[in-house]
């Protein structure tokens, strides 16, 4: 397998060590943590994934390991940031890598800050954005909210 990261239709943007990509097509925030940013970004279709496991343990240290790897790439292939390269396991067994990277690393603290996060959300189209909602165009702070003009406080 070699893996090969989407770049169509997708914005990302570093916030320290972590990534966000925005998807266009399905409107969806994904934020990385810092292992799934590494390894996303490394994901060219050129290496495979002992060579990802490589590059991830010149940025992570000695604790980087396939398991760690392929837990990182279903987090991935799940939000639908490959393009091609890459077939998401099965769940028993990305639980089974999941355990199994949590008892070789030792220190469940430390396993914890590695393992690969990536979060979504649904962000909103622009005409939603300025849709005004039941409380009005400012919210229910501003001037047609509950704590308004009228100074009662909701």
């Amino acid at each position: 397998m070699r893996p090969l990261a989407r770049s169509a239709e997708l914005l990302a943007e570093s916030m320290g060590d972590e990534l966000l990509v925005y998807d266009e097509r399905t409107d969806v925030v994904s934020a990385l943590n810092r292992t799934a940013a590494i390894v996303w970004r490394s994901c060219d279709g050129l290496h495979t994934i002992a060579e990802l496991v490589d590059v991830l343990g010149e940025e992570i240290g000695n604790l980087a390991d396939e398991d760690l790897v392929m837990l990182t790439l279903d987090s991935l292939d799940e939000q639908g940031l490959f393009e091609s390269g890459y077939r998401r396991r099965e769940p028993d067994e990305a639980s089974f890598s999941r355990r199994r990277f949590i008892r070789q690393a030792g220190v469940v603290g430390t396993a914890s800050a590695l393992l690969p996060v990536v979060a979504s959300v649904v962000a909103p189209t622009p005409a939603a954005a300025a849709t005004e909602g039941p409380t009005g165009p400012t919210g229910p702070t501003g001037p047609t909210g509950p704590t308004g003009i009228s100074g009662v406080s909701g």
